[in-house]
């Protein structure tokens, strides 16, 4: 199938009945998904489409010349056919509404009627044959029940298809209902065929999952065939990640595609271009709707992204980026102290720490300005660095001084700086401890000592001094 898709594939074959077009679908896609999984070994083995069935009173109405529920009863029917023959594909049949008449509002009508199994098109061909519609619309409570029907088995794809005429009937939310049974991985995102209902209703489905409504039968049928393929293919999808002259070209990070409705990752990948100079493709699941976070520093976030299968999907974020390297002007005579000092980075105007980046280091960052915040004794304040499109930008630091603290006896005390005749306190001294060894920017400097044992303030003791670039000052106390 190298060069084309399913749907190319298809479309090159005559106009023949719907049924064996849907056979001929059955058997390329179940090549196309043994093709795919024999690429990726986290595919799964197994994929269970559950149609839940509306039926209420309501689809016994007429619709263009049959209705409502004949309509369903024939593409679903078709569908079963079409897909009898696959080792890979699990069908089920859940129908709600039917046991009960509309006058006894019984909101627990609901029933599973064909369990999933393999080549079981008859089973579900007899229990459409045998329905009746009669009752309501209990949406909410049979989503809840639908979570019994899945086997347990982590490997496979858990798929919903919900064909309905009408609203929620009673007191259940089927959007919390569907949100809370995704989150625990029962099944994925739900389809819903609505069967031309009304705008209102309609707006009331789309939260419960992918939604389409068919304005008559045979837009019923084109949705169900559109629905059956997305759910047994897989979608291709290219992230480019754009440069400042909007070119595909930054690359060397990681992604993760996140499915939107739960919140957890689906995908990780490390972006790649490859030897024809363009970004590598990925196969993802096109049932579900994506977040998706690339590991940039910092990140960038798309939302709610939705990947249509058979087709390559390019997913377009601009991404450029820069180097940024801290420097101390000449070297520190003590490594110790130098490996002590850190740099937080945030974007400019921001509280939020996104970085903290050691000296000597030189860190990719997003294009943009940046306020640094050097953690010397004292904190240095840089404001609006630009990093800039594969261009390194260096900040030099000035070379502290070490300052050297020998203490006679145990007791307290603080470094303060002195600067334009007043005084700011910017580090406590260990009491615990007869020396110290600290690094100071240069500058004029004053530490107030006094004795753990005296009880006295007047016993408190100044000693003035200065630091100077890579020298080293000592301070008996």
């Amino acid at each position: 199938m190298s060069g084309k898709t399913l749907i190319g594939v298809m479309s090159e074959i005559p106009v023949i009945s719907f049924s064996l077009r849907l056979l001929l679908f059955s058997f390329f896609c179940c090549m196309f998904s043994l093709h795919t999984f024999s690429q990726s070994k986290s595919t799964p083995s197994l994929t269970r489409i559950l149609f839940l069935l509306d039926g209420s009173s309501s689809m016994a109405e007429s619709w263009s010349n049959t209705s409502k529920i004949e309509a369903a009863r024939k593409i679903i029917s078709r569908i079963a056919d079409s897909l009898d023959t696959s080792f890979s594909i699990q069908l089920g049949l859940r129908i709600y509404g039917h046991q009960f008449s509309s006058t006894e509002m019984n909101c627990t009508d609901t029933r599973l009627e064909v369990p999933f199994a393999t080549h079981n098109s008859e089973g579900i061909k007899n229990a459409l044959k045998a329905l009746h519609p009669q009752g309501i619309t209990p949406i909410a409570y049979s989503l809840e029940q639908c979570a019994r029907d899945f086997p347990t088995d982590l490997r496979a794809r858990n798929v919903i298809v919900i064909v309905t005429d009408g609203e929620e009937s009673c007191s259940g939310d089927p959007c919390e209902i569907s949100l809370m049974l995704q989150q625990k991985r029962i099944f994925l995102r739900p389809f819903i065929i609505g069967l031309n209902l009304n705008p209102d209703a309609a707006q009331k489905m789309q939260c419960i999952g992918n939604y389409f409504n068919a304005t008559n039968p045979e837009v019923l049928r084109n949705l169900m065939t559109t629905v059956i393929n997305r759910v047994l293919s897989s979608s291709v999808v290219q992230v480019n990640l754009l440069d400042n002259q909007n070119r595909p070209l930054e690359t060397d990070v990681n992604m993760t595609f996140y499915d939107h409705a739960t919140g957890t990752y689906r995908y990780n990948f490390y972006h790649t271009i490859t030897n024809r100079g363009v970004a590598d493709t990925m196969q993802l699941d096109p049932v579900l709707q994506y977040d998706l976070t690339i590991h940039t520093t910092p990140p960038l976030e798309r939302k709610q992204l939705n990947f249509p299968a058979h087709q390559v999907d390019t997913v377009n974020i601009p991404a450029s980026q820069g180097y940024l390297k801290i420097v101390l002007q000449g070297k520190m005579i003590n490594k110790n102290l130098n490996d002590k000092i850190k740099v937080l980075l945030r974007r400019a105007g921001s509280e939020e720490t996104i970085q903290v980046q050691n000296l000597q280091e030189t860190v990719k960052y997003l294009s943009g300005k940046y306020d640094l915040e050097v953690l010397t004794l004292p904190r240095m304040q840089i404001k609006n660095v630009a990093v800039t499109q594969s261009a390194t930008t260096t900040i030099e630091i000035p070379l502290p001084g070490i300052l050297s603290i020998t203490k006679t006896f145990p007791g307290i005390g603080s470094i303060m700086l002195i600067e334009n005749n007043s005084e700011e306190k910017i580090y406590q001294l260990n009491e615990n401890l007869n020396s110290e060894l600290l690094g100071l920017q240069p500058g004029n400097y004053a530490i107030i000592f006094r004795s753990k044992f005296s009880k006295k303030t007047v016993d408190s003791i100044t000693r003035k001094f200065q630091i100077k670039n890579g020298e080293s000052t000592s301070v008996k106390l």
